[in-house]
């Protein structure tokens, strides 16, 4: 949109993530790799799927089948997943340690750093050989040979072969070294233009913090290290191994510093701002406030929905101070949006004609918001229950199911009256019940409820009279006449989840579980006019499932929850983030950092929420390994809010 707006048309223009946008460049050049990676954790987690649950291999491996005492299909999955994301990190910082597990070698030397994880490896170099062997792989990343490949074809092969003649790379929040010498490979027969936020003009790549230049003084190797701003140097170790790495591949390529631009002004956020930009400190005591400056503010608030007023309060005051601010220039983070996105609605969307703010929040997980995703996903939990009479009303309740039965809200609310005369409790009939261990006795459950129901419709009024029970059934609600349509719907509603109990009782192959997906979706919905999109973006979603496993070459039945975790994560794909609206936008922190937005707002930041204390797991071999340029959580997170500071 701000290429359109700038040039009058964006056209012939393909945006893409730059890991993908690699693998197609080499695939160009290598037609014999696979279309995509193999290794793309949500493939590969399959394939890690299907080999832990092969118990001849498990049983070969000690300390892998310790992870897996006692493990569920589902936690076989989890665990599953963890070691197919594992694998990419290794793809992606250490290569060379997959070739050498491939070769029969080790990367954990005897008395070496990590030497505890030499278990560890065992499994994990077993489990790779086998998944190698699976998929063909060669002991060599493709990168590799793409490289050999272009050094021997030179320009005629990289124009032969389709590469494009020019690629613009922008918003890295990082740079594996592999992708740096990919496009260090690149950059010699096309024109690649890289485009970073780098906070500092200065040379700061060697500046570390004050204990990290204590820890190196003390061993004798702080030489050419300085701290320079603090800041900057504990909050930006990440841009900084970017920046740095780059700089350390580009060769005679050109380097254009000159929109360095220092902030105007005499406001705090700008002196901080210059401070950073100069690799300087502020001393303390050396800004003097001026009275009228908010440029950085700090609200307590004693939680979330106080916190939220206050925003309110302060943005309603900074529109009425400055008539040029726009909702569109002001952006909300928070670190767990789905946590406050009922609350920003409770507080942004009640508010009073008079006082009310355009907001959009984005980014939200679809599994939250799509309100067919909404209802299938609700129908497995359901499938997977107990079937309590609070859930089934739940589900019947949803608008969208609701249609489907032909249920208005009047009619609803003559289904809950009816539901709770009824005596339902749990179940669907006698057979749910003795599958769940139980006698199969048919009271209380829906079929018994339905009964009483249709056999209280049948009879003349007064029903609540005593009387003796009919066929063992005493008559139940005060439904009549036209209600027959009510009690129709609810029948049809009860036929339609006894067919669904049947379908999922058993695990299903990975393609009939796609297929009952579908049928699932038009046997309970009915998505109204405004739903439609929501609907196709639903029906995307299980074709990204379907390809997945496909892709995966799965043939291993899967159970309804393996199957739930799986279409769920599909959903809410985290490569969806937030995108800019002309309205306040609300967003998760990392999606939208370093647009230049005039207001930035951070809400939420408890100390056990940002930044995030996730720690490596016990059995990631890189932790114990650690090298400049590898992703660590916490250290995402305070670039992200030197980022926002610097926005």
């Amino acid at each position: 949109l701000a290429i359109a707006r700038a040039h009058g048309v964006c056209a012939g223009v393909e945006f893409g993530f730059l890991a993908h946008w690699l693998w197609r460049a080499m695939r160009r050049v290598l037609p014999q790799i696979p279309e995509a990676s193999p290794l793309a954790p949500a493939v590969l987690a399959w394939r890690v799927y299907a080999v832990l649950g092969d118990t001849g291999f498990v049983a070969g491996q000690p300390r892998l089948q310790r992870y897996l005492d006692g493990a569920d299909a589902l936690m076989r999955l989890e665990l599953s997943q963890r070691i197919a994301t594992l694998l990419d990190q290794y793809a992606t910082y250490r290569p060379g340690w997959l070739g050498r597990w491939q070769e029969g070698g080790r990367v954990i030397e005897p008395g070496g750093p990590g030497a505890a994880g030499a278990a560890d490896e065992a499994w994990q170099a077993a489990l790779w050989q086998r998944l190698a062997a699976d998929l063909g792989l060669a002991a060599t990343h493709p990168a590799q040979g793409f490289v050999a490949a272009l050094e021997s074809g030179g320009e005629a092969l990289a124009r032969r072969a389709g590469l494009p003649r020019s690629a613009h790379l922008f918003a890295l929040p990082t740079l594996p070294p592999l992708h740096a010498e990919l496009l260090a490979q690149l950059g010699r027969w096309m024109e690649l233009h890289v485009y970073l936020l780098n906070p500092c003009q200065e040379y700061w790549y060697e500046a570390v913090d004050r204990r990290r230049l204590a820890w190196l003084a003390a061993r004798g190797r702080a030489e050419g290290h300085e701290v320079g701003n603090r800041l900057l140097t504990a909050w930006g170790r990440q841009t900084q191994a970017l920046v740095d790495t780059l700089l350390e591949r580009s060769g005679d390529a050109a380097i254009d510093d000159h929109p360095f631009e220092p902030a105007s002004g005499a406001t705090l956020l700008a002196r901080w701002q210059n401070a950073v930009l100069a690799m300087e400190d502020l001393a303390p005591g050396s800004v003097d406030l001026a009275d009228d400056d908010r440029s950085v503010e700090l609200h307590l608030g004693h939680s979330l929905t106080r916190e939220l007023e206050l925003l309110h309060d302060r943005l309603l005051a900074m529109f009425a101070a400055d008539p040029t601010l726009q909702p569109g220039d002001v952006l909300v983070v928070t670190p767990d949006l789905e946590a406050a996105a009922p609350l920003i609605d409770a507080v942004f969307g009640t508010a009073p004609p008079g006082r009310h703010l355009p907001y959009t929040i984005t980014g939200r997980a679809r599994s939250r918001v799509n309100a067919p995703a909404r209802a299938l996903l609700a129908l497995l939990d359901l499938a997977a229950s107990r079937c309590g009479a609070s859930e089934l009303f739940a589900l019947l309740q949803q608008p969208i199911v609701a249609r489907r039965f032909g249920l208005d809200d009047a009619a609803l609310a003559d289904v809950h009256a009816a539901l709770l005369a009824s005596g339902l409790r749990w179940g669907l009939d006698a057979q749910h019940r003795a599958a769940a261990g139980l006698p199969a006795d048919a009271r209380h459950t829906l079929a018994d409820a339905l009964d009483r129901l249709f056999l209280g419709h049948a009879m003349p009024p007064p029903r609540d009279t005593p009387s003796d029970p009919i066929a063992g059934l005493l008559p139940a609600g005060d439904l009549e006449g036209s209600d027959a349509r009510v009690l129709g719907a609810l029948h049809r509603f009860a036929e339609a989840l006894g067919a669904l109990r049947t379908d999922v009782q058993q695990p299903l192959a990975p393609a009939r579980w796609v297929a009952l997906l579908h049928e699932l979706l038009a046997r309970f919905t009915a998505p109204a006019a405004d739903e439609l999109d929501d609907l196709a973006e639903l029906h995307d979603g299980l074709r990204t499932l379907a390809d997945t496993l496909a892709r995966a070459e799965l043939d291993t039945p899967l159970p309804l929850a393996v199957l739930r975790h799986a279409l769920e994560q599909a959903l809410d794909d985290p490569a969806r983030g937030g995108v800019p609206s002309g309205h306040i936008s609300f967003s998760a922190m990392s999606p939208l950092r370093g647009l230049p937005y005039e207001v930035v707002c951070i809400i939420g930041l408890n100390g056990d929420a940002f930044p995030g204390s996730e720690r490596a797991g016990e059995f990631d071999l890189m932790a114990a390994r650690m090298q400049r340029g590898d992703r660590q959580r916490r250290q995402d997170d305070r670039n992200l809010f030197l980022d926002l500071l610097l926005a």
